[in-house]
C-alpha cells in the first residue's frame, strides 16, 4: 500500500472497520425518547456505582426513589427499570421485565457486539498472515488464562502510541505501573514528520486493522498539550479517531469539548473518562447534560466506588487495610491486568517499540502483558523492519517441528483415563481420545522434547500420524502451548 499521505488518507477513509461504522449506528437506531432514557439510566448507574451518598439513600428510601433520582437532575420512572423499586405485592410470584431495563439490556447488548467486533477488525487481509496467527494465539490464551468472561471484555488492538513519557496523575491502583511525568512528545516540524511517517509504515503492514488502535498507555493524554492535532494526524491517515482515556477530563474543558466534538465528527471510537475523586464526577455531571455523555463511558475508580481494583501494576503486592472499608480503595485479590494490546507498544519520546500481549499479571510480568521483543526505531525506515523482523523472529506460520515443546506457563496438567486436562486459575480443558493423547500430554509435559520427536516416538507405537499432527497443531494454533522465545 505504498503512496502519499493524500493517497493513504483516501484508501483508509474507505475502509473504515465495521466495528466503527457499526458503533456510529447505536444511537440512530433509537428514538429520540429512547435515548433520552438510556442516557439517564446510564447517570443514575453511575450514580450508584460511584456515589457513596446516593447508594445509602437509595437503600434507606427505595420507596423515593424517584424522588431521590429527580434531585440528581434525572428524569426517571425507576418502577419500569427494577423490582428493587417496585412493592412486594406488585412483583410477588412473578418476575416481570420491566421496560427501561429491556431499554438499557439492548443497549448494552450492542456494545458488547461493538467490542466483538473490534476484536474481529484487528485480523486483515494485507497483514502479513503470520502476524493474525500469531495474534489469534493470543486472543485464545488470553481467554483460556483470564477466562472467558474477562477474556471476551479484551478487543487486542494492534498498536498502542504513547505521545508522552510517565503520567502527571499518579493513580495509587496503576495497574500499569506508570511512573512520574517526564515530558511529552513535542509538536515540531520533525517529530511531526515522524509522526506521520510511522502511521504510513503501520497502515502500509496492516492496512484497517491499524483502526482498532490508540495513542496512550500508561500516560494521561492530556499531558500532551498537542495531543489533539496528532490524533487528527492520525484520522488523516488511518482513517478513524481513535479511542482516548483520560482520567483529567474537567483540567481543560476546551480540550474536552474538542474531543467530543472530534468524536462527533464521526469514524471514531468511543472515548472514556476515568473518574478518580467525587469532585471530578459532581463537576462532569454538572458540566454536561446526560445526553452528551450518553456515549462516553465513565470509570469509577474513586474511593467512593463500589467497585474495587484490578491487582497488577502498582498494587500487584498492596494488601488491604481491614480499616478501609470503601470498596473503591480495596485491591481484588486474584491477580489482574488491564493490559489489551496484542501487537506493538510504541513510545514516539523514547524511539522503543516492543511486541507485547496481554496475560495474568505475575512476578515475571507484573504490569499484566508480556513483552516478547523489543527495540528501538530512529526512522519510519527502522520501524518498519522491527515489525517486519519481530515477525519473522516470533511468529512462525506452523508449530516449528524441529524445537521442544512445552505447555503454557501457569497451566497445570494432569492425566486423566482418556488423555489428559489443562487447568488454570480461571478455566480447564480437557483432551480425551485413545492412549496416544495420554502419551502425548505426558510428552508435551516433560518440555524436552520437539514435535518430530513427539511424532516419531507415537508413529513407532502405532498412533496415527495425522491425529498426532492435528492434536500438536491444535495446542498451539489454542494458544496451550508456550510461544515465548527463550
Amino acid at each position: 500500500m505504498k503512496g502519499t499521505n493524500h493517497g493513504l488518507k483516501y484508501i483508509m477513509s474507505n475502509h473504515i472497520i465495521p466495528s466503527v461504522e457499526f458503533h456510529r449506528t447505536i444511537p440512530e437506531r433509537r428514538t429520540p425518547d429512547e435515548l433520552k432514557k438510556i442516557a439517564h439510566i446510564k447517570r443514575f448507574l453511575e450514580l450508584l456505582t460511584g456515589d457513596r451518598k446516593f447508594r445509602e439513600q437509595l437503600k434507606a428510601n427505595p420507596d423515593q426513589a424517584d424522588q431521590i433520582a429527580k434531585s440528581r437532575a434525572l428524569d426517571l420512572d425507576l418502577k419500569k427499570f427494577s423490582s428493587k423499586f417496585q412493592t412486594p405485592l406488585v412483583c410477588a410470584g412473578q418476575d416481570p421485565e420491566f421496560p427501561l431495563a429491556v431499554l438499557w439490556r439492548e443497549w448494552i447488548d450492542d456494545l458488547i457486539k461493538f467490542r466483538s467486533m473490534l476484536r474481529e477488525d484487528g485480523y486483515s487481509s494485507t497483514a502479513d498472515p503470520r502476524f493474525n496467527a500469531w495474534r489469534k494465539r493470543q486472543v485464545e490464551r488470553t481467554n483460556s488464562e483470564m477466562g472467558a468472561v474477562r477474556g471476551d471484555a479484551i478487543t487486542h488492538p494492534i498498536f498502542s502510541f504513547e505521545l508522552s513519557k510517565g503520567c502527571s496523575v499518579g493513580c495509587w491502583f496503576c495497574a500499569l505501573g506508570a511512573k512520574s511525568f517526564e515530558g511529552y512528545y513535542q509538536r515540531t516540524p520533525k517529530n511531526v514528520s515522524l509522526w506521520r511517517e510511522t502511521l504510513n509504515t503501520s497502515v502500509e503492514l496492516f492496512g484497517s486493522a491499524v483502526q482498532t488502535s490508540f495513542c496512550y498507555w500508561a500516560t494521561e493524554p492530556f499531558d500532551n498539550p498537542n495531543y489533539l492535532d496528532f490524533l487528527q494526524d492520525y484520522k488523516d491517515i488511518v482513517g478513524v479517531l481513535p479511542q482516548t482515556t483520560s482520567a483529567v477530563s474537567t483540567r481543560d474543558l476546551v480540550w474536552t469539548r474538542r474531543l467530543m466534538d472530534m468524536i462527533k465528527a464521526g469514524n471514531a471510537l468511543p472515548s472514556r473518562f476515568s473518574i478518580i475523586n467525587s469532585k471530578t464526577l459532581r463537576d462532569l455531571h454538572r458540566m454536561f447534560s446526560p445526553e452528551e455523555l450518553v456515549r462516553n463511558e465513565l470509570l469509577m475508580q474513586l474511593k467512593e466506588s463500589s467497585y474495587g481494583k484490578a491487582r497488577a501494576g502498582k498494587t500487584l503486592k498492596k494488601v488491604n487495610s481491614p480499616g478501609k472499608k470503601e470498596a473503591g480503595l480495596q485491591v481484588n485479590e486474584g491477580v489482574s491486568s488491564i493490559a489489551c494490546v496484542s501487537g506493538y507498544l510504541v513510545s514516539m519520546m523514547d524511539r522503543t517499540i516492543k511486541l507485547v500481549s496481554p496475560c495474568q499479571a505475575s512476578e515475571q510480568w507484573p504490569m499484566g502483558f508480556r513483552i516478547h521483543d523489543e527495540g528501538t526505531f530512529g526512522d519510519a525506515k527502522d520501524f518498519g523492519a522491527f515489525i517486519t523482523g519481530s515477525i519473522s523472529k516470533h511468529m512462525p506460520s506452523s508449530l516449528p517441528i524441529d524445537k521442544p515443546v512445552a505447555f503454557r506457563n501457569g497451566l497445570a496438567y494432569e492425566q486423566n483415563e482418556n488423555g489428559f486436562i489443562l487447568s488454570s486459575q480461571a478455566s480447564a480443558h480437557s483432551f480425551t481420545g485413545d492412549e496416544f493423547v495420554a502419551r502425548l500430554g505426558d510428552m508435551v509435559a516433560e518440555g524436552i522434547h520437539s514435535p518430530a520427536q513427539i511424532v516419531g516416538a507415537l508413529v513407532d507405537s502405532g498412533a496415527d500420524i495425522f491425529g498426532v499432527r492435528g492434536t500438536l497443531s491444535d495446542l498451539y494454533d489454542k494458544g496451550f502451548l508456550e510461544d515465548m522465545v527463550v
